[in-house]
C-alpha cells in the first residue's frame, strides 16, 4: 500500500531543504573568502604591515576595505595592497616611492568611505 503524504509537508521539507541548501552555500561563500584573504596575508612581508601602521593607517581598515569589495573586485586590490605593502618594507625604495604608495591607498581607502 502506498503511503499518501500530505502536500503542505511536502512542501515544508522542499523549503527546508532549500534552506538548508542556501545557508550551506553561503557558508562555503564566506569560507572562501576567508581562505583567501588568509592566504594572500600569510606571503606577506610582516614589515609592510608594521610600516603601513606606523604611517598611521590601520591594517583593521585595509581589511574591511577588502572584506567589502565584490570577489571580482578584491582580486586586483589584493594585489595593489600586497605591491605597497612590499614597497613600504623595501628599505632601499626612494623616500618618494614609498609616499606615492602610501598615498594611492589612502585614496582608495578614502574613496571607499572605509577613512575619513
Amino acid at each position: 500500500m502506498p503511503v499518501v503524504r500530505p502536500k503542505l509537508w511536502q512542501a515544508s521539507t522542499v523549503r527546508r531543504s532549500r534552506d538548508r541548501t542556501d545557508r550551506i552555500g553561503r557558508a562555503r561563500k564566506q569560507l572562501k573568502a576567508k581562505l583567501a584573504t588568509t592566504q594572500w596575508i600569510t606571503e606577506l612581508d610582516r614589515r609592510g604591515i608594521y610600516e603601513l601602521e606606523t604611517c598611521g593607517l590601520e591594517w583593521f581598515a585595509i581589511e574591511a576595505w577588502l572584506d567589502a569589495l565584490d570577489p571580482q573586485e578584491a582580486g586586483p586590490a589584493r594585489r595593489f595592497v600586497k605591491s605597497v605593502l612590499q614597497v613600504l618594507a623595501d628599505r632601499e625604495a626612494p623616500q618618494r616611492e614609498r609616499g606615492e604608495a602610501y598615498n594611492e591607498l589612502y585614496r582608495r581607502l578614502i574613496a571607499a568611505g572605509i577613512v575619513d
